[in-house]
């Protein structure tokens, strides 16, 4: 466990939450309290390999705690995504097929609500499954996890995968208790709740993802890279979705290095933060 306030920690759990990631390894679980917020979510800190042809998830090598507050977790980027049609495995080339329907959809913010809708009919009208499966190793990715108070700083190592293709960190809660998003524009801030908060959108540092509603506990989170670092070799990016076998709301940090550092801030009512640029 990695304490973040009194009340506030980030736990390690390896097979955490439901819907197809239960099975795949996990970053970090947030928890207020005896409340877990993993719902379909990958946690925080979670390494993936999006490549030209397919997006490749991680499953947990080993995980130890350094000291107080230091977690070590090394991830083989080794599980790809498989699809059953109505209990019966899809043909091979309904995977790419899917990829580049996501990719479609992720460059179409304008569609994506209606998209998530008619997703979700399709996948009940054709009891369309999903699942992670191991796969042909892409290497290996050294992550360190440092708590603080009210942030957590992730020391990223992935020069143990030699496949080229963009990193993406996944920072993630369940998107049925963290509804909002907060942007953080040139223009100001702009609040987008529910529906308005879309399935996929790239924003700036600062974004924030919040717990809304219940008054007596307001949660939120956004990141951050260190002072020395070039933030335009990131794109950050938010997006939520709920669904069948979909509850996750969240920041994903994509980059092409190899090694870097960043860190995820987090605030509660108790305490006057907002989001920071």
């Amino acid at each position: 466990m990695l304490p973040l306030s009194d009340h506030l920690c980030l736990r390690l759990s390896a097979f955490s939450g439901e819907g197809k990631t239960k099975k795949m390894a996990k970053g970090l679980i947030l928890c207020h309290e005896d409340e877990i917020f993993a719902g379909e979510s990958a946690g925080f800190g979670l390494p993936v390999l999006k490549t030209a042809r397919e997006t490749i998830f991680p499953s947990l090598v080993s995980s130890r705690l350094q000291k107080p507050g230091i977690i070590e977790s090394v991830y083989q980027l080794n599980l790809i995504n498989t699809w059953r049609l109505a209990g019966v495995p899809a043909p091979v080339g309904f995977s790419v097929l899917m990829e580049k329907i996501v990719n479609w959809y992720m460059c179409r913010p304008e569609l994506q609500s209606s998209g998530l809708k008619l997703r979700n009919r399709l996948f009940q009208l054709f009891r369309i499954r999903s699942a992670m499966i191991p796969g042909t190793s892409s290497g290996y990715c050294r992550v360190i996890y440092r708590s603080a108070p009210l942030s957590l700083t992730i020391e990223v190592n992935a020069s143990g995968i030699p496949q080229p293709g963009q990193l993406i960190l996944l920072n993630e809660v369940p998107g049925s208790d963290f509804s909002r998003m907060i942007t953080n524009e040139d223009t100001g801030c702009k609040t987008l709740d529910g529906i308005d908060f879309l399935p996929w959108q790239t924003c700036n540092f600062g974004t924030a993802i919040e717990k809304p509603d219940n008054p007596d506990l307001k949660i939120g989170f956004f990141l951050s890279v260190p002072g020395d670092a070039d933030a335009f070799c990131f794109q950050v990016a938010a997006g939520r979705e709920v669904g069948r076998d979909l509850n996750w709301a969240g920041l994903s940090l994509a980059t092409a290095q190899r090694a870097f550092t960043y860190q995820v801030h987090f605030y509660t009512k108790s305490i006057e933060t907002s989001p920071k640029s």
